[in-house]
Order: structure tokens, then sequence, then C-alpha cells
């Protein structure tokens, strides 16, 4: 026989239902606060590759990417560097590009405005990002906290190729912006062959580092920079070598052929050398904006990733993945 409720019934259903509302209101509340806990736990002491994965997020790939830290000791220091990487692993072709920040940023900074990590995400590549000592690299006269401290950079990115690629069985890049350009330049003035090919990003060498064996390079510039002089004459520090002396001195030290191709893409023209001593190549990108950012959309059209990306797979200009 069915009953009917009572008006007394139904208030006591009435009320347990609250009851259990509020206790499923609660129990989200508390999970939602451990959950939050447990992240902000997580970022320590791994801060920085906390902030890089959520930066790589932020580029809107739908690829998946894991961020791992590692560490090792070279000229004396404990150094640090990250690895971002497809889930799935990479054929042996696929290349790893050693990025290198510019001064007073961490390695989320580079990581959300390079964009390099766009291609890891589209199962193209692996991307290192090395922890610059006191946020700056050492590229002998310059700077920051790395250069006032001597500290032998050089001996900590021999290392890292040697952890990241053993017995180097996989094209190996470096990219280096500003400070980290300079750093790069360094590279390719004592030890070209530690590296497959150089893109140098609003930087240029400094005093006493010239080219001594042929490399694969490319500069990446601005006309209006006001920080490195696009040509004689522009504004700028003046202890810089203006860009378009430095490609001409950079044309006749790997002896590269008169000819060339040139490349037009919305602000951007890059001029290619090939055929140059060894069977290397050269690459001189210019953007007629963009001071002394590192060029990235909607800013800069193209992207310096994809200008990179471009010159050291010999493949033709293409949009950023994903």
């Amino acid at each position: 026989m069915h009953r009917v409720p009572t008006g007394k019934t139904r208030a006591v259903r009435k009320v347990a239902g609250l009851t259990v509302a509020v206790v499923v209101v609660l129990g989200i509340a508390a999970f939602a606060w451990a959950r939050a806990t447990a992240n902000s736990a997580s970022a320590s002491p791994a801060a920085a590759s906390a902030k890089a994965t959520a930066a790589a997020k932020a580029t809107s790939v739908t690829a998946t990417t894991s961020t791992r830290t590692y560490s090792l000791t070279a000229g004396g220091l404990k150094r640090g560097y990250e690895v971002i990487a497809p889930v799935a692993a990479l054929p042996k072709s696929a290349p790893v590009i050693v990025m290198l920040s510019g001064i007073n940023s961490t390695v989320a900074d580079e990581v959300s405005r390079d964009r390099l990590v766009d291609y890891a995400a589209a199962d193209k590549a692996e991307v290192v990002y090395p922890v610059a000592f006191g946020e700056s690299w050492n590229a002998i006269g310059c700077c920051g906290k790395a250069a006032a401290g001597n500290v032998n950079d050089l001996a900590f990115l021999k290392a890292l190729v040697a952890a990241v690629d053993p017995g180097h069985a996989r094209p190996v890049y470096i990219v280096g912006y500003s400070n980290g350009a300079r750093m790069a330049y360094r590279v390719a003035c004592d030890d070209p062959g530690l590296f497959d090919g150089y893109a140098t990003v609003k930087g240029v060498p400094t005093a006493g580092c010239s080219i001594r064996q042929p490399v694969d390079l490319v500069q990446l510039a601005s006309v209006n920079d006001p920080e490195v002089p696009y040509k004689p004459g522009d504004k700028g520090s003046t202890t810089e070598v203006p860009v378009t002396t430095l490609v001409a001195q950079l044309h006749a030290a790997e002896k590269c052929p008169a000819a060339s191709t040139a490349t037009h893409s919305g602000e951007m023209t890059l001029t290619t050398w090939s055929g140059c001593a060894g069977g290397t190549r050269l690459g001189s990108a210019v953007w007629s904006g963009g001071v002394h950012a590192f060029p990235r959309p909607p800013g800069s059209v193209p992207a310096a990733a994809q200008v990179i990306w471009s010159f050291f797979t010999k493949t033709a200009l293409a949009p950023l993945p994903g």
C-alpha cells in the first residue's frame, strides 16, 4: 500500500535534501582547495618548470608535451635545464633546439614569447631551455652576473649537448635572443662544431669573437632596433657592430657566393646564401619594425620561430603549427 507523505514527513525530507546539498557544495570546495594546494606545492622546487608548462599551454597548441627538469655539473657549478618534448617518441631525424634566453628572463618568460614549443607540441622537435646564471649568459665582455662571475657557460653548453643528445645522433641547433644571441655567437667562434646550426636574434658578437670556421647561421634583426644598430650611423649602442656590417663580415668569412635568394613575407625579408664554404648557408632575416623585441605574433609577421624553423630544416616558410 502506497503511503502519502504527511506534512511533517515532507519537511524532514526537505531538510535532509538541503543537508545533502550543503555537504556536496562543501565537498566540491574542499576538493578545489586541496587541488589548488597540491598544485602550489608541486610548483616548488621546480617553479620554473611549472611556469614553462603553463606558458606552453598558453600557446593554444592542442598536442601534448611533457616538461622535465634536469641538472648537471659543468664549469664547477651545478646547472639546470628543462626539456620540453612530445609525449610520443620522436624519430631520430627530429631536431633538438637549444634556446638561450634574453637577459633578466626566466625559462617561463622565454617559453611564452619565442613559440618554439609549438614545434614540440606538433611532434616535430624537442626544445631545451638551459637555465641562465643570474638570468644572464657570459659571452665574454657581456653580460650581467654571468660575465661578472666569469661563469664558464661554454662548458655548460658542451655538457648539455652531450646530455640531451648522447653520441650526437640527432641534429642539434642553438637559438639565442639578445644576450643569448651573443652567447650563441661565442659558441660559434670558440667551438663551432658543437651545434649543427645557429640562429641569433637581435644580438651580435662581442669584441674578439670572429667566425673562424663556416657554420650554418641565420641572423635576425629589425631596422628600428634601438639597441643593435641595423646599419652604420643608426641609433643604438656604439659598441655594437651594425647588422649590415656583421652580415658582410660573415659573408666574407664563410666564403659565400655573391648570388642569394630573397624571400619576402609580411614585414620580413630573408636573404639566404647557399653553397658557402663547407656547404654551409648564411641567412639574414630583417623585419621593418619590432624594435628589440623577439619577433612573435601578432606584433611581428612572420614569427621568428617560423623563420628559424624554415632555415634549420631547409623547408619553405610556413605558419606556426597548431
